[in-house]
């Protein structure tokens, strides 16, 4: 029997607590009275059978399988003059789940965001984006996501609702084509004091009135420079955020993280298949302790990485990607990497038509640092099969 934490937040219906969302679906029904032939509804459906074994500190070992999916319906209209909305409800479900809620609030209850059996309005924004102009401008709730153009398509950083997740962000999104070959966005979010609405680990915490207003810089180009067909770097700034002795001190500091990524392919032979290698490097120079993140004694490190090997076309329409990764125990922004892990994943991926894709994944992950205490690392193992059906 799967064992689940209990989250008595979830356990009834959630009065909506974000005006703007609220304001967002309003519009939205109002745009769909007024001007129908304007409007269009799409979505996805995830579901597969995901399973895991874990080995604790202690040695002892448990292990945990379920059937899992995950839905989602955008609805998103034209509203003329360069303005531009879009709404889309959420839902994470799981057969081991202990019941059902919405959930409506401005953090998310936990650090994937939904809770298995939750559901949420996970995008309600209004976009201004004038015709054959070089910059937009979104405000309210969206999706936002930077990771390597590979089969995996992980992040240190900004990556929302990977996997079968629903996490989202709130706040302003500044877009602007600098170039031909240059893109530039600037991401102002809002952190509750309660929480985030995505993946911000402890001992990061919003209570410090400074701390409300985190910033992401972020300049990418996919045009094509020999082998080379991505290259990102981002900056993140979470102001008065980082609790460097842990969340019951209220001293605070500031936390700044930077990435750069890149993707680089080259064809392999006459059939069509091609090499495509990845990597992702990425610095915090201000982290925890280590007593504040568990992971023995001293200032956690802020160095972290990934690289992938990915095999694109390698049959028509199948792809193969293998990554490998270390996360240092002070990095503490990432949706697909827990801090102080070493991982080693590889996933085959099938995509026979535009609306399906196949997937199915094996991944390691173990401690790296540990304090003295412990007897030996943790290790996880776990594998998922899924299918994701687009409309």
């Amino acid at each position: 029997m799967r064992t689940r934490r209990a989250n008595p937040g979830s356990r009834s219906m959630t009065r909506a607590r974000h005006p703007l969302a609220a304001a967002m679906v309003l519009v939205l029904a109002a745009g769909g009275v007024h001007a129908e032939e304007s409007w269009k509804t799409s979505g996805d459906v995830r579901f597969g059978y995901v399973a895991s074994e874990t080995r604790a500190r202690s040695g002892a070992e448990s292990d945990a399988d379920s059937l899992r999916a995950r839905l989602r319906l955008r609805l998103r209209g034209d509203l003329g003059g360069g303005w531009h909305v879009s709404g889309r409800v959420a839902a994470r479900l799981d057969s081991d789940q202990d019941d059902e809620a919405f959930w409506m609030r401005t953090y998310a209850p936990g650090p994937a965001g939904l809770e298995d059996g939750q559901a949420t309005i996970d995008e309600a924004y209004l976009e201004y984006r004038p015709a054959q102009s070089p910059w937009s401008f979104r405000v309210g709730r969206f999706q936002a996501a930077w990771g390597l153009d590979d089969v995996m398509k992980k992040s240190l950083d900004q990556n929302d609702s990977p996997n079968f997740d629903v996490t989202w962000t709130d706040g302003a999104w500044l877009q602007w084509r600098a170039s031909d070959d240059w893109t530039t966005h600037l991401v102002l979010r809002h952190n509750d004091r309660r929480g985030p609405t995505g993946t911000l680990r402890r001992p990061l915490a919003f209570d410090d009135g400074d701390s409300h207003v985190g910033v992401l810089a972020v300049a990418e180009s996919k045009t094509a420079i020999g082998p080379l067909v991505q290259r990102v770097l981002t900056l993140n700034w979470l102001p008065s955020a980082l609790h460097p002795d842990g969340v019951a001190d209220p001293r605070t500091q500031d936390y700044l993280a930077v990435t750069a990524k890149a993707t680089a392919q080259w064809p392999l032979g006459a059939g069509g298949t091609k090499l495509r290698l990845g990597g992702e490097l990425g610095y915090a120079p201000d982290t925890p302790r280590r007593e504040a993140v568990n992971s023995g004694t001293g200032s956690a490190d802020g160095l972290s990485w990934q690289a992938s090997l990915n095999f694109m076309d390698l049959l028509p329409d199948h792809d193969l990607g293998i990554v490998y990764g270390r996360v240092a125990d002070g990095w503490l922004i990432s949706s697909d990497f827990r801090p102080n892990d070493e991982l080693l994943e590889a996933r085959w991926v099938w995509q026979p038509s535009k609306e399906w894709q196949f997937d199915a994944r094996y991944r390691q992950r173990e401690e790296i640092d540990l304090p003295a205490t412990a007897v030996r690392p943790r290790r996880d193992n776990d594998l998922y099969v899924r299918a994701t059906w687009k409309f």
